[in-house]
């Protein structure tokens, strides 16, 4: 337990724990996410009252050095990690380390978002506009924004190519919706994003997988499932793919775009992470713009928050794509667009994508650096890592002896289409955990269990 040394602080009792602990964190002693002493604790430690103890956290919080959770207790925010606001799960489970979601990293935005609103607020024109009715598709202007958004992405399109959504998970749902009926057999890869399941679910459709490698899709089991199912769609993610991080090469992605073109197959590419990566292969619709539907949002970048995603289709199919968004919500709020595109417009956008690359580098390093050794798939710019797990170990058996150390994991059952036959392996979501000391206390706790062996189960006779 944190105990403060209170000899060489003057004044008041509760301003004196109050520089002792902003001293620690100077020092080192406290870092961020730690949890401070309970108020009985810590009083009856230093032989003072409750309320003093109470007064000198308020100081604390009031001076952005102290995070206090209503039944959960006092949380340090150090400097670094100031204006960071964390609502995930763990927060709910203070000495857990939660590693299972795929969220974007989590940074102060409020002021952002407070100061696009108050330039909104002022342009009454602009704001009536945007309070009406607009097309299905959205508002040119935003439309435009997108577009040159996406080209960081390597994809050149233009406004009349692209639709907004509320989000990547409402573009995929938008587009089998559009291409699909119940009853259709669809392909995947075959260790894939549950999102995408859980759609396919939802509208009746039969997924079916199709073997992968390290580059993703392999182009051989591609052409075996047309010539087998004679399916509509293919829907694959051939950047940082969750939860592989695989990468497609150019020539690979070349080679799917050829083999969809022969069979008369849809591809749906969910680029949502593509803006991560640095020096990424040029898109599949950029390759094959006739075959492709594109998807991206900006969700894992910019803000969880912000639920706009964006579709680029080619235009035999446009309209059915803009019938189905006009069917199931009409329209993306125009409100929430348009926040999207003064970010972009006034560069805060980019500014944002670097701040969550730079923090994304540090904890891949804390990543290898823990669990290089092991056949980890780790991506300096990816929002998690895939573990094989080494014999005899299974991932139900780790997941479990993993949470009974306070560390949360999710394994392959989560990812795998139909009944492939996945290696026995884990997703670890870096970007999840509420800091870098958080993460790296998770990680060692890992590297320490991937080294022995699995505790033997009880079996009873």
């Amino acid at each position: 337990m944190w105990i403060p040394k209170l000899e060489h602080f003057h004044g008041p009792r509760y301003i004196a724990i109050a520089d002792a602990i902003a001293e620690s964190i100077a020092q080192g002693d406290l870092n961020d996410g730690d949890r401070l002493p309970t108020h009985r604790a810590l009083a009856d430690t230093l032989g003072v009252t409750v309320g003093t103890i109470t007064r000198a956290y308020a100081e604390a919080e009031r001076r952005g050095l102290v995070t206090a959770r209503v039944g959960r207790g006092s949380f340090v925010t150090t400097p670094h990690a100031q204006g960071q606001r964390f609502m995930i799960q763990g927060e709910i489970e203070p000495d857990c380390v939660d590693l299972q979601l795929n969220l974007p990293i989590a940074h102060d935005r409020a002021d952002a978002l407070s100061q696009s609103m108050q330039e909104l607020a002022s342009d009454a024109v602009k704001m009536n506009r945007i309070l009406s009715y607009q097309p299905d598709i959205g508002m040119p202007e935003h439309r435009e924004a997108a577009a040159e958004w996406l080209g960081l992405t390597g994809l050149h399109t233009s406004a009349d190519k692209l639709m907004i959504t509320g989000g990547g998970q409402n573009a995929i749902m938008l587009t089998l919706m559009a291409l699909t009926r119940p009853g259709d057999i669809i392909l995947s890869e075959a260790i894939t994003y549950p999102g995408f399941m859980a759609v396919t679910h939802q509208l009746g459709l039969r997924p079916q997988p199709v073997a992968m490698d390290e580059e993703g899709v392999m182009p051989s089991a591609f052409e075996d499932a047309c010539k087998q199912f004679s399916p509509r769609v293919l829907y694959c993610t051939p950047s940082l793919q969750n939860p592989t991080n695989a990468i497609m090469s150019e020539a690979r992605r070349e080679a799917i775009a050829e083999i969809a073109r022969r069979y008369h197959v849809w591809i749906i590419e969910d680029s949502v992470n593509a803006n991560l990566l640095e020096n990424a292969p040029p898109p599949l619709a950029e390759i094959a713009p006739d075959k492709v539907i594109y998807i991206n949002s900006a969700s894992k970048t910019l803000a969880a928050g912000i639920r706009v995603g964006w579709v680029v289709a080619p235009d035999e199919i446009h309209s059915q794509i803009s019938n189905a968004l006009r069917a199931s919500q009409w329209m993306t709020s125009p409100l929430i667009a348009e926040i999207c595109t003064r970010w972009i417009k006034s560069g805060l956008a980019s500014q944002l994508l670097e701040e969550q690359k730079k923090e994304l580098i540090l904890r891949n390093q804390l990543m290898t650096e823990y669990l290089g050794a092991f056949n980890c798939r780790i991506n300096p710019y990816s929002l998690h890592a895939w573990l094989e797990l080494p014999e005899p170990w299974r991932s139900r058996e780790f997941i479990q002896q993993a949470q009974r150390r306070n560390v949360k994991v999710i394994g392959e059952d989560n990812f795998i289409v139909a009944q492939y036959r996945a290696p026995q392996a884990i997703r670890l979501s870096s970007s999840s955990a509420w800091s870098q000391n958080h993460l790296e206390r998770g990680l060692k706790i890992l590297a320490e269990l991937l080294l022995q062996e699995p505790e033997p189960s009880l079996s009873v006779f």
